[in-house]
């Protein structure tokens, strides 16, 4: 159905997409949200990131949740992965697949992470992805790869 939908492969390994149309509304199943949501390029986009996390990086899904509104800003995010503790681990900015991503656009992600205070932050459009550790003041530093799931020691 994607094919048909015309959605493009992304940089993420290919997932089975739960895709349907009813009264010609397209929607896709978010395994986070529990809930089918509708299809929206940024929608494709962060369900290929949140299947990438949690079954290939194994990040636990139970440690995720998406689109909630930050208390006292308003401001919503897409993905938040938090830590064993419960605490902000890794912010994803997801972007529709035909929005510019830039590592300069990292720097206004860290901004919108000042309050989440997450040491991580990842930014993605689907076609490139960009992976950056934040310090107190909001600074990146742009990494290789995105940071293993942390273990309880």
């Amino acid at each position: 159905m994607a094919d048909e939908l015309r959605l493009p492969a992304l940089i993420f390994p290919p997932m089975p997409a739960k895709v349907q149309t009813q009264d010609g509304r397209v929607t896709i199943y978010d395994a986070v949200r529990r809930i089918r949501v509708a299809l929206t390029p940024e929608e494709w986009v962060r369900q290929h990131c949140i299947h990438w996390l949690t079954e290939h990086r194994h990040y636990p899904i139970g440690r995720c949740s998406v689109e909630r509104t930050i208390t006292g800003t308003g401001q919503r995010y897409d993905v938040m992965v938090v830590d064993a503790a419960m605490q902000p681990f890794l912010l994803v900015e997801c972007k529709s697949y035909d929005v510019k991503v830039t590592p300069e656009t990292m720097r206004q992600s860290a901004w919108y992470n000042l309050t989440l205070q997450a040491p991580y932050i990842l930014l993605t459009n689907g076609r490139v992805a960009y992976c950056a550790a934040v310090n107190a003041e909001g600074e990146t530093t742009l990494l290789d790869d995105i940071p293993g799931y942390p273990t309880v020691s």
